[in-house]
């Protein structure tokens, strides 16, 4: 015995290592080849572009959003932390985040060696499998290098898990594990869901003493979120946890119109910051007055509830549907269709989705289902891990389901995957064919394609995203191409809309204008429709009939930044500072971190002989807009 407790730790740190490199070197050669086939590797949309704005802002030392957090702030600011040392370099972020995915799958490795620990050893081969196999994940690589949540909180779940089992067998240190999931929940609050379950176990095991070790793993939680809950109280005098974004999900997943995947609340539009300003605006008008953010999310909350107390029989179907899907092979995406983006690159082999086969989750599910039943006589010790996936999936069936809320429950469904995967090898003949059995009942219940999981996403707007990202990455020669690709599928308003800018950068004006005209002739209520045909009287010199335009804009959209900054462009053009100031700062008002209505305020001060302060507000535009080429030429010439 003294000879193994030797020679363990020798075993465990080669793999260790082992695992990590490995990780690595595929997380790398992901991200050099998406950069160049991947349009918005550059470009950044929806939650990604959100997500950079925001670790700008606090780059740069400036509020983002005047109000208490809207969505969990952790990632952000882990983002932010990144572009301080690195600069706002995209790459050398992504290379970073490729550590910190690697190092997930390094713990999933030690959690595995710990959870499933023998007296006399451990079970080394499922442990070294499940690292390994996390590490070969198409979708943990994919979002390892996006700009969204789960590579921090993947990390953060499995290294809470890893202290809760260490505390468990040592008896000590019970508030490491809670400040490391107090940690997960301030990245994504629905880990409160598994700490308040956890919490309840340890009061059933432990009975007499329990208190002591629930409250100082919910002291560790609570030190984590409540610089948060303060902060938010600071700015909104209202009580925010960590954000307010719940009521607002819960509505989107409980509605009418709800199919349990789509992110879209019900009457707004599909891009990220005028979804968010719809969602404001909608619930200011039912209210007759401006509303704080809290009190934004009680009225979508109350919306949400009395669809559910209406129409209890749909609600409860569209429970059951969003269960499904949350086990489902299919991998839902939410910002992007990921199959089309993954086909670009090599993880395209490695994910797929047939009639019968949703590749990698729907094998890794039913192998998982093995792996549990085989696991049966250790369910005592496996009791943490599990109640983890039950709590955290389910906090989630009550809003929507999506890849990427998936993704912390997956490094324990590849841990049991792997058991039943030696399992249905060396395990004894009746135990291997009732795992088999379970298997294969798995496999055939959540590869259909029920409840419309295998229909793909509109094709027009994936054709959309990609013309995005070449537009403002400056291919618009190409981007024109994969327009007309979306054109010939659906003419939609944000198609249009983006047709027009592209063919006025190209300087094709007159086509530009009726791309604008066709926008607003669709959908005469879509204040960036009006703002297109805005930009395009502005550019050929009609002010008026641009300037009517833009009033329209704001008019049916009390937040669009880009038309108030444009109003204060054509007041600045006729000499009226003080109309465009008002214009430029009310566009700020709405998005502080709006780059280019702070460019055109500094332009103003400029102006008024203010240097100085023109001068601040320049090197500000470059911290929230490194590539600014106006605010860079502009300091050259005030040097």
């Amino acid at each position: 015995m003294r000879r193994q407790a030797k020679t363990a730790p020798a075993r465990v740190g080669p793999w260790l290592v082992g695992i990590f490199l490995a990780a690595f070197l595929l997380r790398v050669l992901y991200l050099v080849q998406a950069r160049t086939a991947d349009p918005l590797f550059f470009a950044p949309q929806m939650d990604a572009l959100y997500h950079h704005r925001w670790a700008l802002a606090i780059v740069a030392g400036r509020q983002f959003i005047n109000d208490a957090f809207f969505r969990a702030p952790l990632y952000p600011h882990f983002l932010g932390l990144v572009y301080r040392v690195f600069g706002p370099d995209l790459f050398a972020a992504r290379l970073a985040q490729a550590v910190l995915g690697s190092l997930s799958c390094a713990l999933l490795y030690l959690l595995g060696r710990r959870v499933l620990a023998d007296k006399g050893g451990s079970r080394e081969g499922v442990a070294r499998a499940s690292g390994l196999a996390l590490a070969a994940y198409p979708l943990a690589i994919w979002f390892d290098a996006e700009l969204l949540i789960p590579v921090l909180l993947v990390a953060l779940v499995l290294l809470g898990l890893l202290l809760f089992y260490r505390s468990l067998d040592t008896d000590r240190h019970w508030w490491l594990p809670g400040l490391a999931l107090g940690a997960a929940a301030i990245a994504r609050p629905n880990v409160l869901a598994a700490v308040a379950v956890l919490l309840g176990w340890l009061g059933w095991r432990y009975r007499r003493g329990a208190w002591k070790r629930a409250g100082l793993l919910a002291t560790g939680v609570a030190v984590c979120i409540l610089p948060v809950t303060v902060r938010n109280w600071a700015v909104s005098r209202t009580l925010v946890p960590i954000a307010w974004q719940a009521g607002t999900n819960f509505y989107i997943g409980n509605n009418p119109d709800a199919d349990g995947v789509t992110a879209v609340l019900p009457g707004t539009r599909a891009g990220w910051w005028t979804g968010y300003n719809d969602v404001r605006r909608l619930a200011e008008q039912a209210a007759g007055r401006p509303l704080k953010g809290a009190e934004i999310d009680r009225y979508w909350l109350g919306r949400g509830l009395e669809f559910v107390v209406r129409d209890p029989g749909r609600a409860a179907g569209l429970l059951a549907r969003k269960t499904w899907l949350l086990l489902a092979g299919v991998e839902p995406g939410n910002n992007r269709d990921i199959y089309f983006f993954a086909r670009r690159t090599w993880l395209g082999v490695l994910l797929f989705r047939t009639g019968f086969l949703k590749f990698p989750f729907g094998l890794v599910l039913p192998l998982a289902v093995a792996g549990a039943w085989l696991l049966r006589r250790r369910r005592g010790r496996l009791a943490p891990a599990y109640l983890f996936l039950v709590s955290y999936g389910l906090s989630f069936v009550l809003f929507f389901v999506n890849a990427r809320f998936r993704m912390p429950m997956v490094p324990l469904f590849l841990l049991l995957g792997c058991a039943g995967a030696v399992g249905l090898v060396r395990a004894p003949g009746r135990e291997r064919w009732t795992a088999i059995g379970l298997a294969a009942a798995a496999f055939l219940l959540f590869n259909l394609d029920l409840f419309g999981a295998g229909r793909a996403p509109d094709p027009a707007q994936n054709h959309l995203a990609v013309a995005t990202g070449l537009h403002e990455t400056g291919r618009d020669r190409e981007a024109l191409v994969e327009l007309q690709r979306a054109l010939a599928r659906d003419s939609a308003v944000n198609v249009l809309t983006l047709e027009s800018s592209v063919l006025q950068s190209a300087g094709l004006v007159e086509r530009a204008r009726a791309a604008a005209q066709a926008a607003v002739r669709r959908s005469p209520q879509r204040a960036e429709a009006h703002g297109a045909l805005g930009n395009v009287l502005a550019a050929t010199g009609q002010l008026d009939s641009a300037r009517a335009r833009y009033l329209r804009a704001v008019e049916l959209d009390p937040y669009a930044v880009q038309a108030w900054n444009n109003l204060g462009n054509i007041a600045l053009s006729a000499g009226d500072r003080q109309a465009a100031r008002r214009c430029y700062e009310r566009a700020l008002a709405i998005d502080p971190g709006f780059a280019t209505a702070l460019f055109h305020l500094g332009l103003v001060e400029y102006q008024e002989g203010d240097r100085r302060s023109a001068r601040e507000r320049w090197r500000l535009v470059l911290k929230f807009d490194p590539g600014h080429a106006r605010a860079h030429r502009a300091l050259e010439q005030l040097r």
